[in-house]
């Protein structure tokens, strides 16, 4: 017997709950059985029976009687004790998996403010049903679970009065902050679950703005390397208003523009350079030329069709307003970075290859064309010792131009890159570049004239970009191997032919360091010249007796056996004179100029040892004597084209004359005496005359007639004035 006591309190607040629940319930049920019952009317057989009883839910309380055997209701009234006691029938019974689920609790008013309320709102109705309050919902309150019925019983045994129970001011701080942490925990999952739910929207969404793929970076697979030279075929403008022309280049992506040149004429230059990076599919170039903002010619060029790792010479047509524009470019597909390298090449093909262009090119095979006078294969492996991090190598042999591809991150780039040539001109110079990709500066260069390869691999180091210091770094270094095969009667005919200009060399601007270089050069050529002459003077002043009489003999017998052919080996005395020691057995110019010159030697080594200790004040007035001697010189050379020209155009007509009286007596005199008798009485009067006139001063006959004739100069400062009006008085 299950025993249980409802204390007063419950007994008299539910009451009237009880029994508004109980009629709705019934409410509920009577609408729920019509809607049923329309509802199967479409699926009755022919056999059903109507008036067989129906329950319509589980929970009827028909049903849960007739599913008792036995159940007996005591009511107590005077101690307000209920007792129910249920018998159950044996049956089979079916075991289910419960899957049980955590339940959310939300706060909600305590049950004395909920009886409070409905007490209110049935003040009216005092008549309690006492079958109605042991009913089944009698002693539920709002809970279905066994804990809540556990609680309810624990309640009931307590006989104290129920009153609300106060929070404290700790308490409730802590529920807020209790609060608070589970917010934060919630904010902090949501955000764990953003970039997830951003991939999953990203790769179920349907829509057009998902749909789109976004592709990976662009990986660079070459560099195209642009070097506009020209443009032709522009129409002459006559007007004042001159053209301001410019290039635009677009690849893919990226654009270029050249600089604005004012031009007149129908051919303009600008020798400018472009790089792009080329990407896969990417591969049309357009070439735009502009007038200020007004159009002039386009035409595009497919990349893919070219050769890479090769120059292209080009002439493109412009298609536009003017028929005849073409622009020349020097188009370079390089920087590969699988193509041509030593990874993907056999050692033994690339000998036998070398092998066959040795015998290609051998002197007496002259089938090609003249044109192609060798090969040249350059090995770039790598280098070392390099003030920059991300450096590329740029090969340039006349105007061809290719590269490696860039090593990053490192100072010691390995590229491991093949490279062939086909040699146009022997005497070619093969230039050798190493640039810094992040900082677009210069790093190290090297220059090797072709005739001075030497077949191997072997370290080359790296100069400054003036060629005159080494470069900046820890010794560096450039690892390469050269290999040239070239055709000897091929390579002397190109010789003679006008050599490749370079497209890209410009006129250098002002600058006092080239100044002062170039001037430096043009003094040397002016003292190699000056000792020249000193050279032949010596063997007509008899400075040296030995000297001077084998100089003689030797001119007196060339010029009775001389005959014109032999006049061009004049010109090989240079060649004797300036030759290599090692080209001489007997070193006789070294004891011949120490006879002629003795103490020019000991003045040379003197001014090397001043100019290495020279001042900066010193080197400013050098500067200034070296000034004032080109100004002068330019003065004298001004002087000397000026009086040729007043003497042929009879200025001074006395002098005009008696020039023309010379030149008919030399050719009268060379008439009647042989041109070899003249050359020897010359000789032997050049020698006479020191040994006669020892104190004579030295002169020329030409110079001298020339120097009577007057420059410009003497000319306008020797003009009259003219005069203004004069009065008869004043003449008197």
């Amino acid at each position: 017997m299950d025993t249980r006591t409802v204390h007063p309190i419950y007994q008299r607040h539910f009451a009237k709950l009880h029994e508004k629940i109980q009629n709705k319930y019934d409410e509920m049920q009577k609408k729920l059985e019509k809607s049923r019952s329309i509802d199967a009317l479409t699926t009755l057989n022919g056999d059903y029976d109507y008036k067989q009883k129906k329950y319509v839910s589980v929970c009827d309380l028909s049903e849960a009687v007739d599913d008792l055997c036995t159940s007996e209701i005591e009511k107590k009234d005077n101690h307000n004790v209920q007792t129910i006691t249920f018998l159950e029938k044996p049956k089979e019974v079916t075991f289910q998996e419960v899957i049980i689920k955590e339940a959310f609790v939300a706060e909600t008013d305590s049950l004395l403010s909920i009886s409070d309320k409905f007490d209110s709102e049935n003040e009216g109705d005092s008549s309690i049903d006492n079958n109605h309050s042991g009913g089944f919902f009698g002693n539920n309150d709002f809970k279905t679970s066994l804990e809540s019925l556990n609680e309810t019983k624990e309640s009931d045994e307590s006989s104290d009065p129920i009153t609300p129970i106060s929070k404290s001011i700790r308490s409730k701080i802590k529920l807020r902050l209790k609060k608070r942490h589970k917010e934060k925990e919630l904010k902090e999952k949501c955000r764990q679950k953003e970039p997830r739910a951003k991939v999953e929207k990203y790769i179920l969404s349907n829509t057009a703005k998902y749909n789109i793929i976004k592709t990976s970076k662009k990986i660079k697979i070459a560099t195209v390397t642009i070097a506009l030279i020209e443009v032709t075929g522009l129409d002459e403008t006559l007007d004042e208003k001159a053209r301001v022309l410019l290039f635009r280049f677009r690849l893919g992506s990226e654009k270029r523009k050249s600089k604005a040149v004012k031009s007149y004429t129908k051919l303009v230059k600008f020798q400018e350079l472009f790089n792009f990076s080329l990407i896969e599919d990417e591969y049309i170039l357009d070439i735009t030329l502009w007038d200020r903002e007004v159009l002039i010619g386009r035409s595009s060029l497919d990349l893919s069709q070219l050769d890479k790792e090769k120059t292209h010479k080009m002439n493109i047509h412009l298609e536009g307003e003017l028929k005849n524009i073409q622009t020349m470019i020097l188009l370079t597909i390089s920087g590969t970075t699988m193509l041509n390298t030593i990874y993907n090449d056999n050692e033994d093909e690339r000998k036998h290859t070398e092998y066959l262009l040795q015998k290609k090119y051998n002197w007496y095979r002259l089938c090609d064309e003249f044109s192609n006078v060798g090969f040249l294969q350059v090995i770039v492996y790598g280098a070392k010792g390099l003030s920059g991090h991300d450096c590329y190598c740029i090969l340039k042999l006349n105007y061809h131009r290719v590269q490696t591809q860039t090593d990053y991150k490192t100072n010691e780039p390995s590229w491991m890159k093949i490279f062939s040539f086909t040699v146009t001109d022997i005497t070619s110079i093969l230039e050798v570049i190493i640039i810094d990709e992040k900082k677009c500066e210069e790093v190290g260069r090297i220059f090797k004239p072709l005739l001075k390869i030497q077949p191997g691999k072997r370290w080359y180091a790296l100069k400054d970009s003036i060629l005159k210091e080494k470069a900046r770094g820890n010794n560096p270094r450039i690892l390469l191997e050269m290999n040239v095969a070239w055709n000897l009667i091929k390579g002397a005919v190109r010789v003679i032919n006008p050599k490749e200009p370079n497209y890209l060399e410009t006129d250098e601007k002002l600058d006092r360091h080239v100044f002062s270089r170039n001037l430096t050069r043009a003094k040397a050529v002016t003292r190699w010249i000056i000792d020249t002459f000193k050279i032949y003077k010596t063997c007509f002043e008899w400075e040296s007796t030995k000297l001077n009489v084998a100089s003689l003999i030797v001119w007196l017998t060339f010029c009775f056996y001389a005959k014109m052919w032999m006049m061009p080996l004049l010109f090989l005395i240079p060649f004797f004179w300036y030759k290599p020691e090692g080209y001489t057995l007997i070193d006789w110019k070294s004891k011949l100029m120490d006879e002629i010159t003795p103490e020019n030697n000991v003045d040379t080594k003197n001014e090397k040892e001043d100019n290495k200790n020279t001042s900066l004040r010193q080197k400013i007035n050098s500067l200034q004597e070296i000034i004032q001697s080109i100004q002068n010189i330019l003065g004298k050379f001004a002087s000397t084209g000026e009086s040729i020209k007043n003497l042929f155009n009879f200025t001074v007509p006395f002098v005009s004359f008696l020039a023309i009286f010379f030149i008919v007596v030399v050719s009268f005199v060379m008439y009647l005496i042989p041109f070899n008798y003249i050359c020897m009485i010359w000789a032997v009067n050049k020698f006479m005359k020191n040994i006669f006139r020892p104190n004579r001063i030295r002169n020329n006959e030409m110079m001298d007639l020339l120097s009577r004739v007057p420059d410009d100069e003497t000319l306008m400062e020797c003009e009259d004035l003219p005069l203004g009006h004069i009065s008869d008085d004043n003449e008197n």
